[in-house]
């Protein structure tokens, strides 16, 4: 129910994308015009080095293409069945940073890299063919939905969960292994951009602050009273 209503609103998102194609485009070439200014625009680098190694490559298409929902869905059912008593704070956090993403989805339309002809960033999903298998071009495509990643922002939200409330230690830094992962993911194919990440996780600590500020208040315990007793 919670991908659910996810859903809906990011599909109420892709609606409002339609026919705002040019915006996109220009707000793609802004943020790309940005990075270049700030200096990090690693993009066309990092795609060019990683596709020197085309089994590295496969693997990254790989991930992208089939590990984003099943990670997540996965997070949020071991939470559920092994954390209950944290829950609470989790489902809201996750709701918070899915609507705050898709407000800005249909505020900032956004094109990715790969659409952008002048970036020097190739469709790296299209080329190894799995392009329509992601649903780029079906009814839960939002292709402007570049900007906050969500890729990214869901991946530090795992690796958060899993640091504040896995026991084992490899366990707790596992999930940020897996936010880089993505994030060379979502970069190396042309999906997003480096400042795209930036806001995922912009999003992820707004969503945080949100969602620690609606947390019902804990009764407070009763203290002990001591009783003198009386004098005979």
């Amino acid at each position: 129910l919670i991908m659910a209503a996810c859903y809906a609103a990011y599909d109420v998102s892709r609606a409002l994308a339609q026919g705002r194609e040019a915006v996109a485009l220009a707000n793609g070439t802004f943020f790309m015009n940005l990075e270049k200014a700030l200096g990090i625009w690693w993009e066309p680098w990092i795609q060019g080095r990683i596709s020197a190694c085309e089994p590295l490559m496969t693997i990254l298409v790989w991930i992208y293409q089939y590990a984003h929902l099943p990670f997540i869905i996965g997070a949020m059912l071991w939470v559920f069945t092994q954390r209950r008593s944290r829950w609470r704070l989790y489902r809201d956090w996750f709701l918070a940073m899915n609507f705050i993403a898709v407000i800005v989805f249909a505020l900032l339309p956004t094109a990715p890299p790969r659409m952008i002809f002048t970036s020097g960033v190739a469709d790296i999903n299209f080329l190894h063919g799995v392009r329509e298998q992601i649903l780029e071009n079906g009814m839960m495509a939002n292709p402007f939905a570049a900007m906050p990643s969500l890729h990214f922002g869901y991946a530090l939200f795992i690796g958060i969960m899993l640091f504040a409330l896995a026991d084992g230690r490899w366990t707790r830094w596992l999930g940020f292994l897996y936010s880089f992962v993505v994030l060379v993911t979502i970069v190396a194919t042309g999906n997003h951009f480096i400042i795209d990440a930036v806001a995922g996780a912009l999003v992820v600590l707004a969503a945080w602050i949100f969602a620690m500020n609606v947390q019902p208040a804990e009764a407070p315990q009763p203290s002990a009273v001591t009783v003198r007793e009386r004098d005979g």
